[in-house]
């Protein structure tokens, strides 16, 4: 198996997945294009952007100074993809990841962002999903709340000036949107001004991005026995990033990565480009996080923000990460390498019945362990053998950069829907060959001649529910040892051991399930608390991560539950007058989000150090 592309660049193992012929991830009816997060050896430049323009490569001039971008490329042809990688290699990349199966279709690129003056000295970032900007308590001159001043829709059609695709709102149209469903007397016709703005998700009376907006901005419904939020210094504003409809329906976060990133540096260009003088203070929540990924602080996500954050000269720059829901799911195991054999051991992985969209795996070895040493097999409930490439199962495996100067083993393991959706008879292809739900095993053994083996491979199921609001597609599967109940604790129970003894050499841990992009040393993550009893949130994820991660756990925990009997906090719909509850450490974030908005003071409990670790190291 080769672990390069053709070009000699690294790749990594969902890219190489994609590329099989077998594998039908890309449908020109949807889209002709595909998007890509390409490391370069060097810095963008504005001359780069443009040889990758005449090239059919798009990239967005936001990332000119930076080695980490995302870019655009043809996906119309089998051979359209395996020829930009060729072409990305020759203008110095060095490693790519498939961000997403689609992408947009048109791109423009704006040199010069249109300037506004006197602007909010903070911004706070948010990027979610449903911005009621015509909310009372986000439109301007509302008091001490923050205001929406710029919107970016992510999934719109435009005008996108000075992002490079979507919709993007300047604070001039907000206002003409919201002074044009303004009726003297009667106020502001918030549906209509939803109607003019065509922004997904605010059809309902609440959203994800509403509940979290609230919480950031500090006017969602004051929570018991807590501190006063410290009062805000100076004119703050908000800008808001709209993730897609195409995106929020993949729950895995694997097509989520490159919206991520650029969402992050269309809120820098509006803190730090569009605003005259600029602002001074720019903390983004950024409330998605997948199960899978290194969890060593290696990922290209996690890699892309160190660079931002190490380029954020002259301004306090502060991203804020949920620590996860994971705890409880059964999504992360270990494999002990130490003497393993060619007999190998296995891990027990439920694939769910009525799953409409694949379920995928990843294994992480050790950096010192090669493709000589291992070799993964999967077996079907039928008991059999599945071959490493086939129309249901698809094993693959790349070396990806690992932490600072190494590379590491990436193995992803991909079992196709157990279910038609109801589309498929419409849309007149062949029916996808359907995988058999039940109980895989994922058994990892040693090759012929591999010995002293040593060190501890991850392995990382991702997630396959719904996002809030979105239809039902998939459907999350979850893994299984023999010593998982009795030993980790009784079920259903909130603290579940994270080092219990007496474990064999694969086994599943309720430990390591921290965010897969929140394992760096330059973010802020917070964990999830009850208010009634002060324990940790029963979903809230932690640590321990692997050896070579900066960080072990989050930084800090807020209040994400009122009792045992009460699950949620009380947080801002889409209309005014509405509050719902949300649970979930996407709304400890931006707690921890409003308290940075002021300074990096932060007054909340610390992260629990027998659930999460030690936190930094």
């Amino acid at each position: 198996m080769a672990l390069l592309h053709s070009s000699g660049l690294m790749i990594d193992a969902y890219l190489q997945w994609a590329l099989r012929p077998a594998v039908r991830l890309f449908d020109p009816s949807i889209s002709t294009r595909a998007v890509l997060l390409v490391e370069f050896q060097q810095d963008l430049t504005d001359s780069d952007i443009a040889t990758l323009a005449s090239m059919n490569l798009w990239c967005s001039n936001v990332y000119v100074g930076y080695s980490f971008a995302t870019v655009n490329v043809p996906a119309d042809a089998p051979k359209s993809l395996d020829n930009a990688l060729g072409r990305l290699q020759g203008q110095g990349a060095v490693y790519c990841e498939l961000a997403a199966p689609f992408g947009p279709e048109s791109f423009e690129v704006f040199p010069e962002p249109e300037i506004e003056h006197d602007g909010p000295a903070t911004v706070i970032g948010i990027i979610d999903d449903g911005c009621p900007f015509a909310h009372y308590a986000y439109r301007p001159n509302n008091g001490s709340s923050p205001s929406v001043r710029f919107i970016w829709d992510q999934g719109g059609t435009g005008p996108n000036a000075p992002m490079s695709y979507g919709t993007t709102f300047l604070e001039a149209k907000i206002k003409g949107m919201l002074a044009a469903s303004t009726t003297p007397g009667l106020g502001v016709d918030e549906d209509h001004a939803y109607t003019l703005a065509a922004l997904p998700s605010l059809r309902t009376m609440a959203s994800h991005g509403g509940q979290v907006m609230s919480h950031a901005a500090g006017c969602a419904r004051p929570i018991d026995n807590r501190p006063a939020l410290p009062a805000l210094v100076g004119q703050t504003g908000i800008a808001f990033v709209q993730l897609p409809p195409a995106a929020l329906d993949d729950p895995t976060g694997l097509w989520l990565k490159h919206f991520g990133l650029d969402g992050l540096h269309a809120v820098l260009t509006y803190a730090r480009k569009i605003l005259s003088p600029p602002a001074t203070r720019v903390v983004v929540n950024l409330s998605y996080g997948p199960q899978t990924g290194p969890h060593d602080g290696s990922s290209f996500v996690e890699r892309a923000i160190e660079k931002i954050c190490q380029k954020a000269q002259n301004y306090a720059l502060r991203i804020v990460l949920p620590s996860g829901n994971s705890h409880l799911l059964r999504a992360h195991a270990e494999f002990n390498l130490q003497g393993l054999t060619a007999t190998g051991h296995t891990i027990d992985w439920y694939v769910p019945a009525d799953s409409q969209s694949y379920s995928h795996l990843e294994i992480w070895f050790p950096r010192q362990i090669t493709l000589a040493d291992v070799d993964i097999e999967v077996t079907s409930p039928a008991g059999v053998v599945a071959p490493p490439s086939t129309g249901v199962v698809s094993i693959n495996t790349s070396l990806v950069p690992g932490p600072p100067g190494s590379t590491q083993l990436q193995t992803t393991i991909a079992v196709s829907p157990t279910a038609h959706a109801s589309t498929d008879s419409m849309s007149g292809a062949v029916p996808w060959a359907l995988a058999t739900p039940g109980r895989w095993l994922v058994r990892v053994k040693a090759m012929p001649g591999a010995v002293n083996l040593q060190g501890i491979a991850h392995v990382y199921l991702a997630r396959n529910d719904p996002n809030m609001g979105r239809p039902l597609r998939g459907r999350s599967g979850h893994l299984d040892s023999p010593n998982y109940g009795d030993k980790c604790g009784s079920f259903p129970s909130d603290e579940l051991a994270t080092n219990p003894p007496g474990m064999g050499p694969a086994e599943v841990f309720a430990r390591g399930s921290l965010n897969g992009i929140a394992t760096g040393a330059c973010t802020w993550v917070a964990a999830g608390y009850r208010l009634n009893d002060g324990l940790p949130a029963p979903y809230s994820s932690g640590g321990l991560c692997r050896p070579q991660a900066p960080r072990n756990s989050p930084d800090y925990a807020f209040p994400t539950e009122q009792s045992r009997v009460l699950a949620g906090l009380l947080g801002k719909g889409n209309r005014s007058g509405i509050n719902m509850r949300l649970s979930g450490t996407s709304i400890a974030a931006p707690q921890l989000t409003r308290q940075l908005a002021v300074s990096d003071n932060v007054v909340a409990k610390p992260a629990f150090p027998i659930r999460f670790g030690k936190g930094k190291v």
